[in-house]
């Protein structure tokens, strides 16, 4: 057999071991509405989310609770702002919310983290809150010095 030949039968050889693993490891419902597994769409939807609602939080915080519930946030999910706090939320007790505060953090300043919500844009309704990025910093205040999160009208 010449090496021409050989090669032509290798080829095709790994074409169709490429085919039969494909069609042994892929899933049915691959590409069918994308790059990813259709039938992973009501798998995602049946699965019990731990946290996710504002009354899981308001059982314990019932003091933040009487803030929010008149506050212009009330409309704003407690995980908006807090993040899933799952371990917290697994175990009270062990796990502090505060070790696990999640999307302050993320910014410099508290006054950050309140603008990535609240400065000024043209794109934002005219009737939503909107703060210059400027105000207060003059002095070096974050925006929980004047308003109370929960309920942050002055």
């Amino acid at each position: 057999m010449k090496v021409t030949t050989r090669v032509v039968l290798l080829y095709i050889l790994g074409l169709a071991v490429f085919f039969i693993a494909r069609s042994v490891f892929v899933p049915d419902t691959f590409g069918e509405l994308g790059h990813y597994r259709a039938a992973s769409i009501g798998e995602i939807e049946s699965l019990k989310t731990k946290v996710g609602e504002n009354y899981e939080c308001f059982n314990c915080h019932v003091n933040e609770y009487v803030d929010w519930s008149v506050g212009e946030h009330r409309r704003i999910a407690c995980t908006s702002c807090h993040g899933l706090l799952k371990a917290h939320v697994a175990d009270p007790k062990n796990h502090s919310a505060k070790d696990e505060f999640l999307s302050p953090y993320a910014y410099p300043t508290m006054t950050d983290f309140c603008l990535s919500c609240h400065a000024t844009s043209p794109s934002k309704p005219e009737s939503f809150p909107q703060i210059s990025v400027e105000h207060g910093r003059e002095e070096m205040w974050n925006c929980t010095r004047c308003h109370n999160p929960h309920n942050p009208v002055v």
